[in-house]
């Protein structure tokens, strides 16, 4: 297996990249300047200052604020990614959706993203990252509400998507969401031709009343109004529980 060269003068981030690169099980090795590169090398990571100094045909310009990235390019560079036939994106919808990519039937990176909203960009990332001739998204059917804000917002990015049915699935390990994820982006589904209705269900609708109860601690129960528009993502449940506030405010001062 290739590994990747460092060759950074920055003693601060080089050592972040280290950690990282460990955390990844990704191989490595610090290049001196001047001396010849290992065979072994498929990747040199440097910053743009360093940048210069190397004349070698695969590099990565690295910073403190782009290591996440760096990692999935890195990745890609040393199992040589640019080659891969079928991108699958297998995502498990959920209040943090887990996200597994596959290149040509194996897994080679996977992510877990704080909302249903934030999975767009970060499928937009991966299919970046590994460019690929086929590129296919597949969404678990179980959470409704969120898979379709998730179906709505990666619509946009023009990416084919299919829906999967869950029910043949099962995962025990940890990792649930991510072994979900894999489990989805290997079942074939079925293919929306528009974007999905949004409409949070009652017993979602109260769910997120309780949430408020225990983000506000037992301060505040929002309205279901307010609570249907943060199930549907328009609003954060910090602006409905303010909104809540500003209300029961009024309210007070009415009577």
């Amino acid at each position: 297996m290739k590994k990747a060269g460092l060759l950074i003068n920055d003693a601060k981030l080089q050592f972040e990249l280290m950690e990282a690169l460990r955390t990844e099980r990704i191989p490595f090795e610090i290049i001196l300047l001047g001396k010849k590169l290992p065979r072994e090398i498929g990747v040199v990571l440097t910053t743009k200052e360093d940048r210069p100094n190397i004349t070698f045909r695969r590099v990565i310009i690295c910073s403190m604020d782009n290591i996440a990235s760096t990692m999935r390019e890195t990745k890609a560079a040393i199992m040589s990614i640019g080659k891969i036939r079928s991108l699958m994106i297998g995502i498990d919808p959920g209040r943090s959706p887990g996200i597994a990519v596959m290149a040509d039937q194996s897994l080679v990176d996977s992510a877990s993203v704080d909302s249903p909203e934030a999975v767009a960009g970060t499928v937009k990332e991966f299919t970046r990252v590994y460019p690929s001739n086929e590129v296919l998204v597949r969404i678990g059917h179980g959470d409704r509400t969120r898979r379709n804000r998730i179906f709505n917002s990666i619509w946009d990015l023009g990416i084919p998507i299919e829906i999967v049915d869950e029910r043949n699935t099962s995962t025990t390990s940890e990792q649930r969401d991510i072994d979900a994820a894999i489990e989805i982006a290997l079942t074939p589904g079925y293919r929306p031709g528009r974007k999905q209705l949004v409409e949070p269900s009652e017993g979602e609708i109260s769910d997120t009343q309780r949430i408020s109860r225990i983000s506000s601690e037992g301060e505040i129960t929002i309205s279901r109004s307010l609570a249907a528009l943060v199930a549907k993502g328009e609003i954060s449940m910090e602006e409905a529980i303010e909104r809540q506030k500003s209300t029961k405010k009024s309210n007070r001062r009415s009577n």
